[in-house]
C-alpha cells in the first residue's frame, strides 16, 4: 500500500488495526458519497445511487485505502470549480498519497487552472509533488529508485505488452468456434447496416459494441478476469457519454479516461473493477446522461450484481 494508509493505522494507537481500518474505510466511503453528490450533476441523489448500485462499489466499505482516495479526489473536484484551488490541491495530495493513480487528479486541476492565476497552478502541482514524495520515500526505504515500478511488475503490471496474452486467447476462441462466429458475423453485419440506414452513426457504433463485447469476454480465462472485463465493458460507454456532455465535463472526462486507460494498459485486468471506481466522473455521466441510464430496472440489476460480487469474496479478492 502507499504510505498514507499504514501511517493512519499506526496513528490509531492501541486500537486494533482491523477496527481502525474499518472505521476509516466507512468514514471515507460516506465522504465519497457526499463528495460525488456535491459535484457538477444536477441530480445529486441519482449520483449517489449510481455509486451505490454500481457493480463492485461495495469494496469502498472494505479495509482498503480506495474509499479514502475516492473521497479526497471527489471533494477536490468540488472545490476546484468553486475558486478554492489550494484546498483542492491538498485533497488531491491525499489521493496521490493513498493510491498510485491518485496523482491523476492533477490533470483536471491543471485543466481548470488555465487563466485562473498562480494559485490555481500551485493547486494543480500539489498532487504531483505528493506523488513525487511517495516515490522518494520508496527510494529511500529500498535503495532502488524504481522500487514501486518493480513491485508493480511483480503483480503482473508490466505495461501494454500484457495485452498480447489476451489477443492470443481471442485467437484461440476464433479458431475453436470459427463457423459459429462466422454465421453470427453475417447477422451482425446485417444489423449494423440496418442501424446505419435507420438511426445513424452513434446507434450503429452502440450496436457494434454490444455485439463485440461477448466475443471479447469469451477470451478471458478465469472467473475473476471475466468479472473485471465485464465491468470494463460497462465503463467504456460511460466515458463516451461523459465526453459528449459538453465543455463543463471535459476536464473530468479527460481525468476518467486517463484513469481507465492506465488500468487497461497496465498489463492485467486484475482488480480493474475496484480501481476503476477512482474514475468517479462516470457516475456523473449516469446522472446527467441519457434518460435510459436512470431506469429503475437498471439500478435494481446493478444492485443485484453488487450483492452477487460481495458474495463472491471467497472466490477472489476484489
Amino acid at each position: 500500500f502507499f504510505p498514507l494508509w499504514p501511517t493512519l493505522l499506526r496513528w490509531s494507537g492501541s486500537i486494533p488495526d482491523v477496527v481502525a481500518a474499518a472505521a476509516l474505510a466507512w468514514g471515507a466511503s460516506a465522504a465519497a458519497f457526499f463528495g460525488l453528490a456535491e459535484g457538477p450533476p444536477r441530480r445529486r441523489l441519482v449520483t449517489a445511487l449510481a455509486l451505490a448500485c454500481w457493480p463492485g462499489s461495495f469494496v469502498l466499505t472494505l479495509a482498503y485505502p480506495d474509499a479514502l482516495a475516492l473521497a479526497a479526489a471527489a471533494w477536490a473536484a468540488v472545490l476546484a470549480p468553486r475558486g478554492r484551488p489550494l484546498g483542492a490541491g491538498v485533497l488531491g495530495a491525499v489521493a496521490a498519497a493513498a493510491r498510485p493513480n491518485g496523482v491523476l487528479i492533477a490533470l483536471p486541476l491543471a485543466w481548470l487552472a488555465r487563466g485562473q492565476g498562480p494559485r490555481a497552478w500551485v493547486g494543480a502541482a500539489i498532487p504531483v509533488a505528493a506523488a513525487a514524495a511517495v516515490e522518494g520515500y520508496f527510494w529511500d526505504r529500498s535503495d532502488h529508485a524504481t522500487a514501486f515500478f518493480d513491485a508493480q511488475r511483480q503483480w503482473g503490471r508490466g505495461g501494454p505488452r500484457g495485452l498480447g496474452h489476451w489477443f492470443s486467447h481471442l485467437v484461440d476462441v476464433l479458431q475453436s468456434h470459427g463457423v459459429l462466429i462466422g454465421l453470427l458475423t453475417v447477422v451482425v453485419v446485417a444489423a449494423l447496416a440496418f442501424a446505419w440506414r435507420r438511426f445513424g452513426l452513434w446507434t450503429t457504433l452502440a450496436v457494434a459494441y454490444v455485439c463485440a463485447v461477448p466475443l471479447l469476454l469469451a477470451a478471458t480465462k478465469s472467473l475473476e478476469g471475466l468479472v473485471d472485463s465485464a465491468r470494463a465493458a460497462l465503463v467504456l460507454p460511460l466515458l463516451v457519454i461523459l465526453w459528449r456532455l459538453g465543455s463543463r465535463y471535459r476536464p473530468w472526462a479527460a481525468f476518467a479516461t486517463a484513469v481507465v486507460a492506465l488500468l487497461l494498459l497496465s498489463g492485467t485486468m486484475q482488480s480493474f473493477g475496484r480501481q476503476s471506481l477512482f474514475a468517479f466522473p462516470i457516475f456523473w455521466a449516469i446522472a446527467d446522461g441519457p434518460r435510459w441510464l436512470r431506469y429503475p430496472p437498471l439500478a435494481l440489476l446493478g444492485f443485484a450484481a453488487n450483492l452477487g460480487l460481495a458474495l463472491m469474496l471467497t472466490r477472489f479478492a476484489p
